[in-house]
């Protein structure tokens, strides 16, 4: 009974987990995604861990006003930027994804700018500020139709509600077509 005593004792003395306010992030790796042929999918899985000192990380769907709404500078909570290795050095680099002309006499080929950026839903269910740690997982394309065969990294940052920024962590070398070094 004394030994069950001190670890109650015990056990309500430890103290509370804490964090900084401002989230953290730690890449934790990437996974290329393979059909059941064995070919590669032209996807792959970023994983990466997170400490947030409040828990006030990801946003419910009715997020939709200043700051989180579409034309918003924060409408995403996680910013992804795409480098492509060139001459030796990894750059940010758009990417452009065609918009095929609908019509016969349309002509006019027009590019959009693919965005890797995404919303992620709420981590806790309660406001009530509690720190909180985890794992994110995050499927994503890598190929690039107009440029196949690429060294790519992703550079990734998330956001609170509070809008307090993380740090931003770095992918390791990826390959667009991995089937050239497997």
């Amino acid at each position: 009974m004394l030994c069950f005593s001190l670890f109650v004792v015990f056990a309500s003395c430890q103290k509370p987990v804490e964090y900084p306010l401002e989230p953290h992030i730690e890449y934790s790796g990437f996974t290329y995604l393979f059909n059941a042929d064995s070919t590669f999918s032209g996807e792959g899985v970023l994983s990466f861990s997170y400490t947030d000192g409040d828990g006030d990380l990801g946003l419910d769907d009715g997020d939709t006003l200043y700051p989180f709404g579409f034309n918003d500078p924060h409408y995403y909570n996680m910013e992804v930027d795409y480098l492509k290795l060139e001459n030796g050095v990894f750059v940010n680099t758009p990417l452009l994804s065609p918009h095929v002309p609908s019509s016969p006499g349309d002509t006019l080929v027009l590019y959009d700018t693919v965005t890797f950026n995404a919303r992620f839903r709420r981590l806790r269910e309660t406001e009530e500020p509690k720190a909180i740690s985890g794992t994110i997982d995050y499927k994503l394309t890598v190929q690039n139709p107009f440029s196949p065969n690429d060294t790519i990294k992703f550079e990734i940052r998330i956001l609170d509600r509070a809008l307090h920024v993380s740090n931003t962590i770095q992918t390791e070398p990826i390959y667009t077509n991995p089937m050239i070094i497997l």
